[in-house]
């Protein structure tokens, strides 16, 4: 890591394996429609915010190439957050233009111009590219309805 090693802050493996299972599979149902428009989506970017370092549970970058590192200058365009330790308002602070958080089981869609309480059967939207969408439900957890191919 740059300047030195230094603690990063997010859900860990260990500590955090069902919310890790998570975002790891919102990160691979976001990966076509992130990939299609030239973006990248990653569960281990880190980014900088007050003195320290954070890793978001999902970030999704939608320009520039990505460091090799991981490590960027400011949060990613898209962060989805399954809890602690920023808050939503705090990954807008640091640069992100939308943010898709739980909070108590609540899903929010946020950015500087608007904040938008969702049930789960609502979509998660990004504002800014509208091939990005998710079932709400995938934040808080809930089963998603399985289909199966008959004969």
């Amino acid at each position: 890591m740059r300047g030195g090693a230094q603690a990063v802050y997010g859900a860990s493996w260990r500590r955090h394996g069902e919310r890790r299972l998570r975002a790891a599979r919102i990160a691979r149902v976001l990966r076509p429609s992130v990939h299609a428009v030239g973006g990248v989506v990653s569960t281990e970017l880190t980014v900088p915010y007050r003195g320290r370092w954070f890793r978001p549970d999902v970030g999704v970058l939608l320009t520039a190439e990505p460091p090799l590192d991981g490590v960027l200058e400011r949060a990613p365009s898209l962060v989805v957050r399954l809890g602690d330790p920023l808050s939503a308002a705090a990954w807008l602070q640091a640069g992100a233009d939308v943010v898709w958080a739980v909070e108590g089981g609540t899903v929010w869609e946020l950015s500087s111009r608007h904040r938008r309480v969702l049930t789960p059967d609502d979509w998660l939207t990004h504002p800014g590219e509208l091939a990005l969408r998710l079932p709400a439900r995938e934040l808080v957890g809930e089963p998603t309805p399985r289909t199966r191919v008959g004969a």
